[in-house]
């Protein structure tokens, strides 16, 4: 588990897995989460050769947050609802191997 700090209205950006820079993980199926207090929702979903798929769900983050090239998940600008957030990537290398890594961001006032 990561924390992120980042000042409001930055481009925060959230590395999907931060110790597995060598895997290419455009080659496995991943979700980006996002929740607090135990509820989750999908934000992004991508498969290995094929576009993103934005989930509607998160109205907060709708037009906010975008998949990198490299899998990781930009959120901009940051707003002060994204303090406390849990933001979490799920890669499923197989099915009985999924790796996940979450990180709590903090947004700072300048």
């Amino acid at each position: 588990h990561y924390v992120k700090e980042v000042q409001l209205n930055q481009t925060l950006e959230i590395p999907c897995l931060e110790d597995t820079t060598s895997e290419n993980l455009s080659n496995y199926p991943l979700k980006w989460l996002v929740g607090e207090n135990g509820r989750k929702e999908e934000l992004v979903t991508k498969e290995p050769s094929c576009p993103a798929v934005y989930r509607n769900g998160s109205a907060h983050y709708r037009q906010r947050a975008r998949l990198s090239l490299n899998s990781a998940l930009k959120i901009f600008p940051t707003k002060i609802m994204d303090d406390g957030m849990v933001f979490s990537c799920h890669v499923l290398y197989h099915p009985e191997r999924v790796q996940k890594s979450s990180t709590t961001v903090r947004v700072f006032g300048k």
